[in-house]
């Protein structure tokens, strides 16, 4: 799916211990070797934290500032407070400006993001794709007929030429 005229967006859902932070990795190395930028967005399904207690951006953040900035020569990290449980994905693109791609490392439950699942046949799981909407390509290492089209782990490119397929 396209937001705009130039920025694609994946979405790679799975179950726990699936192995979607690892194809997510090997793609963003792939694409990097493409000049390809990529900009990740992980869903988390519990509470986190970015920033660190006796730091000064912590105790800003903590005195109720509803959004902070923090910036070295190096990184940039944007804490805005959430004040309800809604995902807005055009604001999630919008941070990602200046990417060509964007994957979702999760977020399964939004049906316009196109998807790729990752199923690992150890896990005895079923199958995402049976009732979740717009997955286009499975990522697994069973030897199954599937519906849908199929890949293994170890196919980077062909899984990143699948991306960019509006074919698929």
């Amino acid at each position: 799916m396209y937001y705009g005229d130039d920025v694609k967006t994946i979405a790679v859902i799975g179950w726990k211990n699936s192995g979607k932070t690892t194809l997510v990795s090997n793609l963003v190395k792939f694409f990097d070797t493409q000049k390809i930028k990529v900009g990740v967005v992980k869903h988390a399904h519990h509470s986190f934290d970015i920033d660190h207690p006796h730091t000064d951006s912590f105790k800003i953040r903590k005195s109720g500032a509803y959004k902070t900035t923090i910036i070295s020569d190096n990184r940039l990290a944007y804490i805005e407070e959430k004040k309800d449980n809604e995902i807005n994905l055009d604001k999630l693109i919008n941070f990602n400006q200046g990417c060509d791609l964007i994957i979702f490392e999760g977020f399964k439950k939004i049906d316009s993001l196109e998807k790729i699942e990752v199923n690992l046949k150890n896990n005895n799981k079923d199958f995402l794709y049976e009732s979740i909407k717009n997955v286009k390509l499975l990522v697994t290492d069973d030897d199954k007929q599937h519906p849908i089209k199929t890949l293994d782990h170890n196919q980077i490119e062909l899984i990143a030429s699948d991306i960019f397929n509006e074919n698929s």
